[in-house]
């Protein structure tokens, strides 16, 4: 078609023009491509650390999950077995664990302590397969399923001043209000992110003794296919129909608190990001097409005259605007995945004092790495073009209306 060839020899034809519109794109979708895999990485991090000590899919009592901020231990799951029975009959379900978590009080050694942590009770599987203990071992080795052994975050063990092979207390309650100890000799000391640096961690047997719940749990946690809301959503459909889990609820990870409230400010923050670049983008080429429009002024009354329409004459500009567009979002996405694969391969270290003011909640690691994906170079390409487009509208639109005569006369 004509007029997309004359908008592909426009653009060849003022270069310097052309390779600042370009540059500007090229500017804002490097810049895109970083920063949507750095907050890709981070929230991605987070949510795979959370999901893999959570489940994909956490069944409670519904007594629990309403009054959950008290942590009523007397609202639990009495029959686990039975209703871990269930849910791995259900298809798509790749595991279901049970676990517990209380709060307790430590005292190491002789003296009387006030330290506060949370201890989780779990099988072995749990601890190998899904919240991979061994792997953050700071110091010490695992538990072997003896009684008398207990691993502690590295915070815990830091605020005890205890170490491997340190005896100490663990203080806590039982589902009927009466207080209950364990004593046992750390063997391990875990650290990695702010989750494990807080928390105790024990055989399930020895937390069901600690809580008095012979052979229940407060979660049965289930792990499906992938933590994505398309795989996931099938699979807590099916939990919810299944016969065998009596009166409990079925929840995914992203349809409990905090992230309920959390996916809806993080995807504002990310558009937020890619507004404000492309604004600025668009406002920078806007600057550029209009002065193209002032400069070419004669040639369009000419093809105006000629008989170019007004949507022609606007199309000439806006496929132009493309071209500059693909041109600089192509090496703007190239040099961007650079500096993405150099955070995605080295990360940026945030410190241990930044990770633990994110609190247990949040599995936050001290490095965090950026994820460089196929969508996220898409979405900067495709947000380079939309800002070269949008740069381009409204000095297009005035090419559009003018008028051969009036050009004629100005002699431009």
């Amino acid at each position: 078609m004509l007029w997309i060839r004359l908008a592909l020899r426009n653009t060849l034809r003022h270069p310097r023009r052309t390779m600042l519109t370009a540059g500007t794109v090229l500017a804002a979708t490097a810049l895109l491509t970083v920063l949507l895999a750095y907050l890709s990485g981070v929230i991605g991090g987070i949510v795979q650390d959370f999901t893999a000590a959570a489940g994909h899919v956490r069944i409670v009592s519904k007594a629990f999950a309403a009054r959950e901020e008290l942590h009523p231990l007397y609202e639990n799951i009495a029959a686990a077995d039975e209703v871990l029975e269930a849910v791995r009959a259900v298809p798509g379900v790749r595991d279901a664990q049970p676990r517990i978590t209380t709060g307790v009080v430590i005292t190491a050694d002789e003296e009387i302590g006030d330290e506060f942590a949370l201890v989780t009770g779990a099988t072995d599987a749990y601890y190998r397969q899904h919240l991979r203990g061994p792997e953050h071992l700071a110091a010490g080795r695992w538990l072997s399923g003896q009684p008398k052994e207990v691993v502690v975050g590295r915070r815990v063990a830091e605020r005890l001043d205890a170490g491997i092979g340190t005896e100490i207390l663990l203080l806590g309650q039982t589902q009927y209000g009466s207080m209950s100890p364990v004593a046992a000799d750390i063997v391990g000391v875990v650290g990695g992110n702010a989750s494990l640096d807080e928390q105790v961690f024990l055989p399930l047997a020895e937390v069901q003794w600690l809580t008095d719940m012979p052979g229940g749990a407060l979660e049965v946690l289930v792990y499906g296919p992938g933590r994505e809301p398309r795989q996931l959503a099938p699979i807590v459909e099916a939990l919810r129909s299944t016969a065998g889990l009596g009166d409990t609820e079925v929840e995914a990870w992203y349809q409990r608190e905090p992230w309920l409230s959390m996916m809806g400010m993080i995807d504002g923050i990310q558009g937020f990001i890619q507004f404000f670049i492309i604004l600025l983008a668009a406002l920078a080429i806007f600057n550029t097409m209009s002065m193209s429009v002032l400069e070419r002024t004669g040639e369009i009354g000419v093809l105006r005259a000629m008989g170019m329409s007004r949507p022609r004459a606007l199309g000439l500009f806006l496929v132009e605007s493309v071209f500059i567009g693909l041109l600089g979002s192509a090496v703007g996405v190239a040099l961007g995945s650079v500096g993405a694969w150099y955070l995605q391969t080295y990360g940026v270290t945030l410190g241990e004092d930044v990770v633990a003011k994110m609190g247990s909640s949040f599995p936050m690691t001290a490095t965090v790495y950026a994820d460089l994906s196929l969508s996220t170079v898409a979405t900067a390409v495709l947000l380079g073009v939309l800002a070269s487009v949008l740069g381009a509208f409204l000095p297009a639109l005035r090419a559009s209306s003018i008028q051969p005569v009036l050009a004629m006369r100005a002699r431009r």
